[in-house]
């Protein structure tokens, strides 16, 4: 937009000797032809036609004189192309590279044009009309160079914001990390803290109500007396439903403090006869129902690669979709025989079992090894 503004000044700057002389059909059909130069050169993209055109039209003037009152506008796209071929022969490793699609030899030679225009103008015009030449291409430099330095400092000031706006992105991404990273650790340190008081619970209080309930048990043999049966039997009916209560809140407490991602890659250690990799992306909060059943799924499908497989590698995938999760174990054994549900083995059916109890489909493929695939709705 700003060559635009800069050719139209210098258009309106060639209409000044209009103050000072008649309008005639061959100041209108110059006036014209500068025009249309002006639009196609600003419509150019590719600097070596811009070049093309430039010279075209300084052989124009050399052929017709009198349309040399714009020669700001070549001379405004001649700076220009010098500037820009300057930058790219800098950037260049000689001076005669083809640097950014410029042609020196097609530019020399609009140089070369150029400076036989400007030494005709000097011999057939006056001493006015070569002045406000000369002005108008100082004046067409001088905007060439504004023009530049202002595309220069918009195009650093648009990768700077490009570069902030990226390493903000980043930054904004790498704090999610940490944050999704330390809800992890802070809910795996919560499922250990409750794991830990439900060993303490077990192991200290249960133990003392069990010497307790042991302990009145003793009274009511060594003191039959009917006064002490009452009191006796209500201590021990209090003491066993204390002693429910605590057993019901140290399974809950274990319950809640399996975590699926721990367990699987406790199976993936334990297990040592082949390789296991494990893909898991499942937020925290895994159904319980679903923990249990995917920890036993992923088990026997351990154990059946260790048996029958003889495979080289297997691999768990663990993920979490918006509507169902996946649940992938596969091997690169033999494979075998498509089992169908009327000949599935103990360890199968009971896959089967659990995968409907959930509502959840499973797939058995053996091409290429062998693949269980699961997928489980959410509620």
């Amino acid at each position: 937009m700003s060559i635009v503004v800069d050719k139209t000044f210098l258009l309106l700057y060639g209409l000044f000797p209009l103050f000072t002389i008649p309008a005639d059909a061959v100041f209108v059909l110059n006036f014209f032809a500068a025009i249309c130069y002006g639009s196609f050169s600003c419509c150019i993209t590719e600097e070596k036609r811009q070049t093309g055109f430039c010279l075209l039209y300084f052989l124009a003037m050399l052929c017709f004189p009198g349309s040399a009152r714009f020669l700001m506008l070549p001379a405004y796209d001649l700076f220009s192309e010098l500037l820009r071929y300057d930058s790219c022969r800098k950037k260049s490793r000689t001076a005669f590279d083809t640097a950014a699609g410029h042609q020196p030899f097609l530019l020399y030679a609009t140089v070369g044009c150029f400076a036989m225009l400007s030494g005709k103008l000097l011999l057939s015009h006056s001493f006015s009309q070569i002045f406000f030449l000369l002005f108008g291409c100082a004046l067409a430099v001088l905007l060439c160079l504004r023009t530049r330095t202002a595309s220069a400092l918009l195009l650093q000031y648009r990768r700077t914001r490009d570069d902030d706006t990226e390493l903000r992105l980043l930054l904004e991404e790498r704090n999610r990390s940490l944050l999704e990273k330390q809800n992890a650790e802070i809910y795996t340190a919560t499922l250990r803290e409750r794991n830990r008081i439900a060993r303490e619970i077990h192991d200290n209080v249960g133990h003392m109500l069990t010497r307790a309930i042991l302990m009145v048990g003793a009274l009511r043999t060594i003191h039959p007396e009917p006064a002490l049966a009452a009191p006796l039997s209500l201590l021990n009916d209090t003491l066993d439903q204390a002693m429910n209560s605590i057993r019901q809140s140290v399974h809950d407490l274990h319950d809640s403090s399996v975590d699926l991602r721990e367990s699987l890659e406790l199976l993936i250690r334990d297990f040592t006869y082949c390789p296991v990799s494990l893909q898991y992306s499942m937020q925290p909060d895994v159904p319980r129902e679903l923990r249990y059943s995917l920890i036993s799924i992923a088990r026997e499908a351990l154990v059946n690669i260790s048996r029958y497989s003889h495979a080289t590698k297997a691999s768990i995938t663990a993920i979490e979709h918006p509507g169902f999760y996946q649940f992938i174990v596969e091997d690169n054994g033999v494979g075998c025989k498509t089992p169908s549900s009327d000949t599935d083995g103990i360890g199968l059916a009971n896959m089967r079992a659990r995968v409907d109890a959930l509502n959840g489909h499973l797939q058995i493929q053996s091409e290429h090894g062998y693949r269980i695939h699961i997928t489980i709705p959410k509620c």
